[in-house]
C-alpha cells in the first residue's frame, strides 16, 4: 500500500493515523518506562549487575527501532488491521471476535483489543513487542539457572539479545516476539516439569502449548505435538522425593496427552500428518509462483514417500544454513551471511555440548535440541526462500543460543589466551634477540 501524508495525519496502509498515533501518546512512553523496571521484578535476575545492565543495552537497541519505525514504517499491516479493528462498532466487534480463529487474525483481535483501551499508536504497537522481548529476556535468565549456566549467563543473554534480526523483528507490530517468548515458556516449563514432575507444572505447559498455538497457523500442530512429548519426557523423570510410581508418571502423561488431542479435535484444531503435508505442499506451490532472488534452488516433493524423504534433508540445510556466499549480493545479504555462520557456530557446539553431557544433563540438552530442531523442521517445511527464513529463525533462536553459547565463550577465551600468550613470547623472543645483537 501506499502512504499519503497530510497536514493532519498521514495515510497508512489504508489507515488513517492522527499524528499522535504516529508519535506514540501516553500509552507507548509509560509502557517503555515500564519495560525497564520488569527486570527488577525477579530477584534471580537483579541480584546480578552485569545480567540487568546487558538485557537494558539490548531494551535500549529495541527501544530505538521501535521508535524509528513509526517514522519508517516496516511490516505494519498487522498494526493497520488492528487498528481497524479497534474502530468497529461494539457489536460488529464481538462478531468478528468470535467468527475468526486464526494466527493472525488472533494476534490482529487483541492487539486491536489493546488498541481499544490505550489508543492505536503505532508506538504503543511496538512496544508491546518489546515489552515479550524483556520477558523472555527473564526466561533465558531462568532457564540458565535450571541448566546450572550461571557462569555464561552475560554472553547468553547478549548473543540472544544482540542478533540484528531479531532487534529488527522483535521491536515491530510482528509476532515474532511472542512466539519466541512463548516457545522458551514450554521448555522451561517442560524442563521444571521434569525436574518436579506434578499437575501444576503440566498445566503451566499446556497453557504456554496453547498460547504459541494460537501465534501462528503451522505453530498450531507443532505445539501440539511438542506439548505431548514435553509431558512425556516431563513425567518420565525419576526423582526420588516424588510420591508417585514412575508407571503412574507415564500413565498419567498418556491420559494428558490424548485429553489434547480429543480436545483440539473437537475444536478442530487437530490437523493430521497428512492433512498438514498436502497443506504445506500448496502453500510452497503458491509461494513459488512468486520469482524472488532469495528462492532456494531444491524444492520440497510431497508427492510420495520416496519423494519426502529424499528431498526434506536438502530442504532443511537450505533453510537453515542458506544463503551461502555465492548468493551475497548485497549489504543485506552480508548480514544474513554473518547470521547463518552464528548459527552454524552455535549449533556445532550445542551438539558438541550434548554429545559430551552424561545422564540427566545430557537428556535435558537432547529434549532442547529435539524442541529446536523440530521448529526449525516445521517453517523450512513452508519455506521458500531464505529471505523468509531470517524471520522464521527468530523465534528458535533463544534455545540455541542457550545450548551452543557457553561453549563458544569458552573457545573464545581459549583462543584469546593463546593468542595472547604466542604475543607475550615473541614479545620475550625479539626483545632477547635485541639484546643478543
Amino acid at each position: 500500500m501506499v502512504d499519503y501524508e497530510l497536514e493532519n495525519g498521514m495515510v497508512q496502509d489504508g489507515v488513517w493515523l492522527s499524528p499522535e498515533q504516529l508519535t506514540g501518546p501516553w500509552a507507548g512512553w509509560l509502557l517503555m518506562l515500564f519495560s525497564f523496571s520488569i527486570v527488577l521484578m525477579w530477584k534471580h535476575v537483579r541480584s546480578d549487575r552485569k545480567v540487568v545492565c546487558a538485557i537494558w543495552f539490548c531494551m535500549a537497541l529495541y527501544h530505538a527501532v521501535a521508535y524509528l519505525n513509526v517514522y519508517f514504517p516496516d511490516a505494519s499491516s498487522f498494526h493497520g488491521d488492528a487498528t481497524n479493528f479497534a474502530r468497529l462498532y461494539e457489536r460488529e466487534w464481538e462478531f468478528r471476535t468470535g467468527q475468526y480463529f486464526s494466527g493472525g487474525a488472533i494476534y490482529v483481535q487483541s492487539l486491536g483489543s489493546l488498541y481499544r483501551v490505550a489508543g492505536s499508536s503505532h508506538f504503543f504497537g511496538n512496544e508491546l513487542s518489546v515489552l515479550s522481548f524483556v520477558l523472555s529476556c527473564v526466561v533465558l535468565v531462568k532457564l540458565v539457572d535450571l541448566l546450572a549456566m550461571r557462569y555464561f549467563r552475560v554472553g547468553i543473554v547478549l548473543l540472544y539479545g544482540l542478533l540484528p534480526s531479531a532487534v529488527i523483528y522483535k521491536s515491530v507490530t510482528l509476532r515474532e516476539s511472542w512466539q519466541a517468548l512463548f516457545f522458551l515458556l514450554i521448555v522451561y516449563w517442560a524442563i521444571r516439569l521434569r525436574k518436579q514432575p506434578c499437575i501444576r507444572n503440566g498445566s503451566y505447559l499446556l497453557i504456554t502449548g496453547l498460547c504459541l498455538a494460537l501465534t501462528h497457523n503451522a505453530l498450531l500442530m507443532y505445539a501440539m505435538y511438542l506439548s505431548a512429548i514435553s509431558l512425556l519426557w516431563g513425567f518420565s523423570g525419576r526423582r526420588k522425593n516424588f510420591r508417585w510410581s514412575r508407571h503412574f508418571n507415564f500413565l498419567f502423561a498418556g491420559l494428558l496427552v490424548v485429553g489434547v488431542i480429543i480436545l483440539t479435535k473437537k475444536m478442530g484444531l487437530f490437523v493430521p500428518v497428512e492433512q498438514g503435508l498436502e497443506s504445506i505442499s500448496a502453500l510452497r506451490h503458491a509461494i513459488s509462483r512468486y520469482e524472488v532472488r532469495t528462492a532456494y534452488s531444491f524444492m520440497l516433493d510431497t508427492s510420495s514417500v520416496f519423494g519426502l524423504v529424499t528431498t526434506t534433508p536438502m530442504v532443511f540445510v537450505q533453510y537453515m544454513f542458506c544463503p551461502f556466499p555465492w548468493h551475497v549480493e548485497n549489504a543485506k545479504d552480508v548480514l544474513a551471511l554473518l547470521e547463518s555462520g552464528l548459527r552454524i557456530i552455535l549449533l556445532f557446539f550445542a551438539v558438541s555440548t550434548w554429545r559430551r553431557s552424561s545422564g540427566e544433563v545430557r537428556s535435558m540438552y537432547g529434549f532442547l535440541l529435539i524442541a529446536v530442531l523440530g521448529m526449525e523442521l516445521m517453517w523450512a517445511l513452508g519455506t521458500v526462500n531464505w529471505g523468509t527464513a531470517i524471520r522464521h529463525h527468530v523465534p528458535g533462536y533463544g534455545v540455541i543460543v542457550l545450548l551452543g553459547a557457553p561453549r563458544l565463550i569458552l573457545f573464545m577465551r581459549h583462543l584469546q589466551f593463546v593468542i595472547f600468550a604466542r604475543v607475550k613470547v615473541s614479545g620475550e623472543f625479539n626483545e632477547q634477540g635485541h639484546h643478543m645483537s
